[in-house]
């Protein structure tokens, strides 16, 4: 079981190599239709896409619930080469046991969501946000409301860090979910990478300006604490 588990982490997580330039970052969408509860859903696959971390995602729950731990601990440990959506099931996976981690790691997942999201070319991908978000489950997103505190600590260890930029996860599962991979898959064609990724050149301004917000989130958690203690 313990070989089933490994397997199944290491699936579909790892796009192929990318750097800058076409001929790296090219790639291939294709579409994947999904029938359920009497509507077709349509996602795109191809090169560890949206489609293809939904189908990893499926497998991971899928497994034996006995299995949760060593999966958890796995997607920790590969959390720099996974797509950060796996940060999210990792939180799901240990918000009963440690929720103070299940935190940070949700803060991190939405961090390097977004700018994996800032760095595609088409705006519609930031949906994808959003979308990945939701895999951190209930639990975690009632904490996000239950403890100010514990939210403002969790926010802090994670800006300290120094890891929200740390990801070598290829962009690709985050602008595959918008609207111009899906045209793409539609129609067939491929999609060289300045069709779907920004020049490297704009990623430092891009990476600021998440900083930015996010230190500017903490000092308003950090304000609203201590008006509460007056």
């Amino acid at each position: 079981m313990r070989h089933m588990v490994l397997f199944l982490v290491s699936l579909v997580l790892t796009a192929p190599a990318w750097a800058q330039g076409d001929d790296a970052n090219m790639r291939h969408p294709e579409i994947m239709a999904v029938e359920g509860d009497g509507t077709e859903s349509r996602y795109v696959i191809g090169d560890a896409a949206w489609g293809n971390v939904l189908v990893t995602l499926a497998a991971l729950r899928g497994v034996d619930p006995e299995q949760a731990p060593a999966i958890a601990q796995q997607l920790w440990e590969r959390r720099d080469t996974n797509q950060p959506i796996f940060l999210f099931e990792y939180a799901r996976l240990i918000v009963d046991t440690d929720p103070d981690r299940a935190l940070q790691a949700y803060f991190l997942a939405r961090a390097r969501s977004i700018y994996d999201a800032s760095r595609c070319v088409d705006p519609t991908a930031l949906g994808v946000v959003a979308a990945a978000s939701e895999q951190a489950g209930p639990v975690v997103h009632q904490l996000m409301s239950s403890d100010p505190a514990r939210l403002e600590a969790a926010l802090a260890s994670v800006i300290a860090s120094d890891e929200i930029f740390t990801s070598q996860a290829s962009p690709w599962w985050a602008c595959s979910y918008g609207n111009a991979a899906y045209l793409a898959a539609v129609n067939s064609a491929d999609m060289p990478g300045e069709e779907w990724l920004k020049v490297e050149g704009v990623w430092p301004s891009l990476r600021a300006a998440i900083s930015n917000n996010m230190n500017a989130n903490l000092a308003r958690l950090r304000e609203g604490l201590q008006a509460a203690q007056q």
